[in-house]
């Protein structure tokens, strides 16, 4: 039977992370402190946390990802490491999207949100002024608040934090009522200026956390992916309803 590439790289990381723990296992402990600054004086990464992991490894969850470094310190592991068991449970990204759930929940008030008067299911989409297809998928919010779904956009400049469309996003949430400027935008109207401390950077930085390349990109609120790219509203419903 040919395996799939997921499953080697699963073989793979999961063999020299073994092999890691094997060898530093006669080696001395360094601390998880210890570990967090090597880390960062080595790469431009901050380092969020540091925990014992159930393989005998240390986790870093950094705003880069999360990796894993054996307890003497030699050796850092990047990639996914599976349980060995029937669907191979991807702990890595069952840790990514415990941090991004944490990420959403602080960054919640900061959502450009549309709230369905019945709700029964909220998104979380990535949005941007410039998308077309951001334009398509807004001018169905109607719909997705008469189907009951909330709609939160986080404002994301796809080609940067430097593009013409970062400083239309900051824009809109800067302005009294992000809900009715970004309906202008979308509408093809201009807004004034507005400033203030602008979250899309810490959109953007979610974004990023989240693998987020395009626009619009939705995510259910715990952080667990949902659909890349646009769908009409009943089949974002559609989508909502089986993975429950």
């Amino acid at each position: 039977m040919k395996l799939t590439k997921a499953i080697l790289r699963f073989i793979t990381t999961s063999a020299v992370a073994l092999a890691f723990v094997s060898s530093a296992s006669a080696e001395s402990v360094v601390s998880k402190r210890e570990i967090s600054a090597k880390l960062q004086s080595l790469v431009p990464f901050v380092v969020i946390d540091v925990t014992e992991h159930q393989t005998g490894l240390y986790e870093i969850v950094t705003d880069k990802g999360v990796f894993y470094s054996t307890k003497d310190g030699e050796y850092l592991v990047s990639g996914s490491i599976h349980e060995f068991k029937t669907g191979l449970p991807n702990l890595t990204e069952m840790k990514k999207q415990q941090v991004a759930k944490t990420m959403i929940d602080t960054l919640r008030p900061t959502l450009v949100t549309y709230k369905a008067p019945q709700e029964k299911y909220e998104i979380l989409a990535f949005f941007d002024t410039s998308c077309g297809f951001c334009r398509k998928m807004h001018s169905e919010i109607s719909r997705y608040s008469a189907m009951g779904i909330t709609v939160h956009y986080a404002l994301f400049p796809r080609n940067g934090l430097q593009s013409p469309s970062a400083n239309e996003l900051a824009n809109v949430a800067c302005s009294s009522n992000p809900q009715m400027a970004l309906n202008t935008v979308m509408q093809g109207g201009a807004i004034q200026s507005a400033t203030c401390d602008s979250p899309v950077s810490k959109h953007f930085d979610l974004g990023q956390w989240l693998g987020v390349a395009g626009t619009p990109m939705l995510f259910k609120m715990n952080g667990a992916h949902l659909r890349e790219g646009y769908a009409p509203a009943p089949v974002i419903l559609n989508d909502l309803q089986s993975s429950n």
